[in-house]
């Protein structure tokens, strides 16, 4: 089934502001706390959400040239990206085939090929096993059968998606289930790495998907930052396969009452779009600029927020160098880390309280609940 396009969620929030159309059911979802603190639900959801699964991991563009390399950590195992010499991303077990060291350190940087430092066994940037330093003291020809332990990838939009399982197949295109339509329409494959952040936060990764799937709280914790530019709790949510299309309408909504869906322009005007690619990113398209948040569990209490800002083009001037960096200051400073990861950590202190056994949301968070149903329909917990 396709879904509608974006201007059509324009249309029937500008519809509700008019006041011509009924805004959602009151209701009431309830989610066990276990869900966020216990050991066990965490290993289940890091096994069958994020090792079984496809997640993004960066945008094509910061890898530009060949032998450009991300290596990282964030889903538990040592992984390394590159681009190889033909222009192709690949992934791999970040580990030497020979005693198991690590080839590449955390970061970013550009190699002609992988070289582990132990013994200096070097490979391609293709992974195949290219020197071995004084081969003749193994019996067997080392070359065929140890290279790099590949990981399934693939590029969609300019997103790099991988399956951090080797040997698994990964249906991408399946697993996006038409999300690239949209991503076409917003033209995120022109987009270009501008910069990013990594943190670490203490709280559990499902408490900051919440904060990004609520337009309850937009005018309220954002009060003194972003929430000045939105209407009170104008929101809506529908899902495209397994994944969420959030709209939140800013204060231009008003324009777009009784314009044609089709005469709408530049919906980014009327409405700031969000998807929740499932489980953990949110890609944010602000009228200028698109924002990556990547969520990489690593407790129950501990998550990786990897944010990435994205731009039509690369900032050629020192104007536009400094309009893009103090964007991104605010959003990622200002209102990111300072209010949603701020409540995030409160949360997750409030919960080993004790004081809830589940938490609540209602209308206003109905993205929230989605999201929620859904993660209990794959793992089969309740």
């Amino acid at each position: 089934m396709t879904a509608p396009h974006p201007r059509e969620m324009v249309h029937q929030l500008a519809e509700r502001f008019a006041g011509r159309s009924p805004g959602p059911e009151p209701l009431t979802e309830r989610v066990p706390v276990r869900h966020y603190t216990d050991q066990a639900h965490f290993q289940l959801e890091r096994e069958k959400l994020f090792l079984q699964r496809p997640v993004i991991l960066c945008h094509e563009t910061q890898l530009p040239a060949p032998g450009d390399v991300l290596a990282q950590d964030w889903l538990g195992i040592p992984l390394v990206t590159v681009r190889d010499k033909d222009g192709s991303i690949h992934s791999y077990l970040n580990v030497c085939r020979h005693r198991g060291m690590r080839l590449v350190p955390p970061g970013a940087s550009r190699l002609r090929a992988f070289i582990c430092p132990y013994h200096q066994w070097t490979y391609g940037l293709d992974g195949n096993l290219r020197n071995v330093p004084r081969a003749e003291c193994f019996q067997a020809p080392e070359q065929e059968r140890l290279g790099l332990v590949a990981v399934p990838t693939a590029i969609r939009n300019g997103l790099v998606w991988i399956q951090a399982t080797p040997d698994s197949d990964m249906d991408i295109d399946g697993h996006l289930a038409g999300l690239g339509a949209d991503f076409d329409y917003f033209r995120l494959g022109d987009f270009n790495y501008c910069q990013q952040s990594v943190r670490t936060v203490a709280a559990n990764w499902k408490l900051i998907q919440d904060a990004f799937l609520d337009g309850y709280h937009v005018t309220r914790l954002h009060k003194g930052t972003v929430g000045p530019f939105f209407p009170d709790a104008l929101a809506g949510s529908e899902f495209i396969g397994d994944h969420l299309r959030n709209g939140v309408a800013r204060n231009e909504i008003e324009e777009a009452v009784d314009v044609a869906p089709d005469q709408l322009g530049d919906l980014r005007r009327y409405v700031t779009f969000s998807y929740t690619t499932f489980p953990n990113a949110v890609l944010v398209f602000q009228p200028d600029y698109t924002s990556i948040i990547a969520l990489f569990p690593q407790a129950p209490d501990s998550t990786v927020f990897v944010h990435t800002m994205l731009t039509p083009e690369v900032p050629s001037t020192p104007e536009q160098r400094d309009h893009f960096q103090r964007s991104f200051q605010l959003i990622d400073e200002g209102v990111f880390a300072a209010e949603d990861l701020f409540v995030a950590e409160g949360s997750q202190q409030g919960l080993l309280a004790g004081a809830n056994a589940d938490l609540t949301f209602g209308a206003l968070e109905e993205a929230a609940v989605h999201f929620h149903r859904r993660l209990a329909q794959v793992l089969k917990t309740a």
